[in-house]
């Protein structure tokens, strides 16, 4: 029964999260807030809510006097609030902005196959047969969708594609750089509130119109409330729920929510509609995702 809920919660997760590129892609429509201006209230307020709600765990606080006893480690915390939360999250809205949320999402899980590449490199190993599988037909999806065949045409724009490429090394970065944390039984929960946060308070360095106020409008505060309540803080805690009872190769499987969704859900709002070769192209990332696990069992 665990499992199976464990299941659903993951699968949530990712349906969550898509549906906050599709809420972002709509604030873009109504709002001339660049995408580190809606970086910077998501995170913010995102992550000081996510500290409120586990500050009261017993691991919560063990972390901080473990990193208070290294304060190395706190250099550590903000590197992946900064470079890993924050990056991703912004270049993830920035091609969104340009591209629209289906062919930025589909684009970014490209990153599992930049994880197994620098792991191979790092580890100096031949990636198995399910990481080389996984790599090529994320290459050959993202390649179908951005040209639709054809090499000399690009069906989704220049901009949209670097920006999620982009996303998508930063979401490799944000998976393999804390590994080293998580050793020292550093909280995952202390970990991604803290780090949002952080990554939250840097983009105040990045930005010249600090007020929150347009992001209060009448036409754009759902979108802002669905993207910080249910795509950041409900997808984080509906994930780590289900992530308890479930094997690395069954969350993977389940990651293929999240571009399925997004695409789907670009359907439903915006009539969003890919040709069949692009379709092709989003069946073969999604494969890409979950070729490990199959290859694996």
């Amino acid at each position: 029964m665990k499992r199976g809920l464990a299941l659903i919660f993951v699968g949530l997760a990712g349906i969550l999260w898509a549906s906050s590129g599709v809420a972002v892609q709509d604030f873009f429509s109504h709002s001339e807030k660049s995408p580190m201006e809606l970086t910077n209230i998501r995170m913010c307020v995102a992550g000081l809510i996510l500290i409120i709600m586990a500050a009261r765990r017993k691991s919560f606080r063990l972390s901080i006097k473990k990193l208070n006893d290294s304060p190395k480690l706190w250099l550590d915390v903000a590197i992946y609030g900064v470079i890993g939360v924050m990056f991703m999250q912004f270049t993830y809205f920035a091609g969104i902005s340009i591209g629209g949320a289906a062919a930025t999402t589909v684009i970014c899980y490209a990153c599992p196959a930049m994880v197994v590449l620098w792991e191979s490199c790092y580890h100096r190993r031949f990636p198995k047969l399910g990481e080389v599988l996984a790599v090529i037909l994320a290459m050959s999806g993202v390649f179908l969708l951005v040209t639709g065949g054809n090499p000399t045409k690009l069906l989704v724009p220049m901009g949209c594609v670097v920006w999620s490429l982009l996303s998508g090394a930063a979401f490799a970065f944000s998976a393999i750089y804390p590994k080293h944390l998580f050793a020292k039984k550093i909280d995952p929960y202390f970990l991604t509130g803290v780090g949002m946060f952080i990554g939250g308070l840097s983009t105040f360095l990045l930005i010249d119109d600090w007020n929150w106020l347009p992001f209060l409008a009448s036409d754009v505060l759902f979108d802002v409330s669905w993207i910080i309540i249910f795509g950041t803080i409900g997808a984080f805690l509906s994930f780590n729920a289900g992530l308890r009872f479930l094997t690395p190769e069954e969350a993977s499987i389940t990651a293929t929510t999240e571009p399925a969704a997004s695409v789907i859900i670009s359907w439903i709002i915006f009539g969003t509609a890919f040709g069949l070769v692009e379709s092709f192209g989003i069946i073969l990332v999604l494969l890409a995702i979950v070729m490990p696990s199959i290859v694996k069992r």
